[in-house]
């Protein structure tokens, strides 16, 4: 019993250490791109990006080696590249909901006319959107968190304690109603899972980063889909608006993300995850 208590208390000690060294980043990548003219947004994303990844890494590697005293290899952070199956189902997933939106629920494809804006909004889901939120989230949740669950319990929990976490620190400052919470915590701990699993299959957090920061890009800077009512985006390329207000396909005040489309779609990626570390198991 007393062994168990002390590893529930190492976990969440050390969970919290990293997510405050993802916070602290956040904050400095943002204090570094204000070295930036206001009237530079292209760049000012491009430098928040840069500054939040470096000082994630920066803080974050020292943490793994010399407090939880893992290489770098363990934690995912490996000179291997993403496996190109893992690339595809990056563009498969997002393309294969927006396009369900887009032919099965009515709605309004709105076009961003105002030329000048279109290059921010690019450089915007790439960047802050996609890379920022891909690379130093996977790090912190499917790197130094899911692998120091793993070590101290098994590879269940390991999947399935980070993607809790993930999901509920999306619930921060969000003022939702029982139902649209309910969703955000199924659906964030279902993509949270797909990330734990793709990252497990792979052995390098550098498969689940490319997934998540490809869907960040395609879902939230491609074609944004949402209700107008809940609607809060101003800078987009294309802007699908949804006439349908079912709970299950707006997903709630959080938007798509949190809708039923969404978790199927985690969860069958989820699935074909799970089957390839059967695979792998068996050959070793």
């Amino acid at each position: 019993m007393k062994q168990n208590k002390d590893k529930i208390i190492f976990i969440i000690l050390h969970s919290i250490a990293a997510i405050a060294i993802m916070i602290i980043a956040l904050f400095g990548g943002d204090m570094i791109s204000n070295i930036v003219p206001n009237d530079s947004p292209v760049l000012k994303s491009i430098i928040s990006t840069v500054g939040y990844i470096g000082i994630t890494l920066s803080l974050g590697l020292p943490y793994a080696k010399y407090v939880l005293r893992f290489g770098f290899d363990e934690i995912g952070v490996c000179f291997k590249a993403p496996q190109l199956k893992w690339i595809a189902v990056g563009f498969i997933l997002p393309l294969a909901i927006t396009a369900f939106y887009l032919i099965f629920t009515d709605g309004q494809l709105i076009k961003n006319n105002n030329a000048a804006s279109i290059m921010p909004c690019l450089i915007n889901a790439i960047f802050p959107i996609g890379l920022a939120s891909g690379i130093c989230e996977e790090f912190i949740f499917r790197g130094l968190i899911m692998r120091t669950v793993e070590r101290r319990w098994n590879s269940v929990a390991a999947a399935l304690v980070p993607s809790v976490l993930f999901a509920l620190m999306h619930t921060i400052n969000m003022r939702l109603g029982f139902v649209d919470m309910l969703l955000l915590v199924v659906a964030g701990t279902a993509v949270g899972l797909m990330f734990s699993l793709i990252a497990l299959q792979s052995g390098t957090i550098w498969s689940s980063a490319i997934v998540h920061a490809l869907w960040n890009s395609i879902t939230l800077g491609g074609i944004i889909i949402e209700v107008p009512a809940n609607g809060t985006a101003t800078d987009f390329i294309y802007k699908y608006e949804l006439l349908n207000t079912n709970i299950l396909l707006t997903g709630g005040k959080f938007g798509i993300e949190s809708a039923l489309p969404a978790i199927i779609g985690y969860l069958l990626v989820s699935a074909i995850a799970f089957v390839l570390i059967g695979k792998t198991s068996k050959r070793l």
